[in-house]
């Protein structure tokens, strides 16, 4: 019982559940003071469906492409970066969490198919520091991986720019099939972008790792988390990305 009870408060004193208190206080004040608090009580709903499990179930994720002209085996692996973290104070640049989730999936198919990796990733913001694909390939010879095997692109701030500059390689080299590594979530934007520039190419997406845990509803599910939070703001992320490929 104490561990219920202790998610229960939690949820709903620590952000984003805490957005919902708050909603929840002023609209009861409104009601005392006999006021309509419809809008306060409908944003409560339509934060706790943004904030929740039970919510996150009402956003599908884009279809994940299936594998497309399969014409010969794939040449090497491609491995987006999804974000890092820099720290000026000590001259430090981390990949993220989703970055180095893409890039362990990277690693597991280099195991098995000795292909060689092309990392992508620069720098958005043109910070000081190392580009994402420096630190990416930097762990990569931490696991072991010969530098031979390590291929750079390191001037992509986005999506249609790893394709770009990628593209660009594989054409240089006159490669044209490969594995396309990146979150579930962002393969179908990904795929789509390398589409635009390799409209022949033999293309094998590889998940690294799904937006959240796909499991039955739980207790969990119905309280406030940062996690479902996060899950929805990505695959929101990636509606919006899609839409913009259409409309710009």
């Amino acid at each position: 019982m104490r561990f219920f009870l202790q998610k229960f408060i939690t949820a709903f004193i620590e952000p984003p559940g805490l957005f919902i208190t708050i909603a929840l206080i002023f609209g009861y004040k409104t009601w005392r003071k006999q006021k309509n608090p419809t809008s306060w009580f409908t944003l409560v709903i339509i934060i706790y469906l943004l904030s929740t499990g039970v919510g996150l179930r009402l956003f599908p994720i884009p279809d994940v492409p299936p594998p497309s002209n399969l014409t010969i085996s794939p040449q090497l692996i491609i491995v987006l970066g999804g974000g890092t973290i820099t720290d000026s104070d000590r001259n430090r640049t981390f990949v993220g969490p989703y970055t180095l989730l893409r890039l362990h999936q990277g690693f597991v198919l280099w195991q098995k198919k000795q292909l060689p990796i092309l990392v992508s990733g620069g720098n958005i913001w043109k910070k000081a520091g190392q580009t994402e694909a420096e630190s990416m390939a930097d762990i990569l010879l931490g696991w072991g991986v010969p530098p031979k095997y390590i291929i750079q692109e390191n001037k992509s701030r986005d999506t249609w720019e790893n394709a770009r500059y990628c593209s660009d390689i594989l054409k240089n080299n006159q490669l044209s099939s490969f594995y396309l590594v990146t979150s579930e979530i962002h393969l179908k934007r990904a795929e789509m972008s390398f589409r635009a520039f390799l409209p022949d190419a033999s293309i094998i997406p590889v998940s690294a790792h799904p937006p959240y845990d796909r499991t039955s509803l739980t207790f969990l599910d119905f309280l406030p988390s940062f996690q479902a939070f996060s899950a929805i703001a990505q695959i929101l992320h990636e509606y919006f990305g899609l839409v913009s490929y259409f409309i710009l």
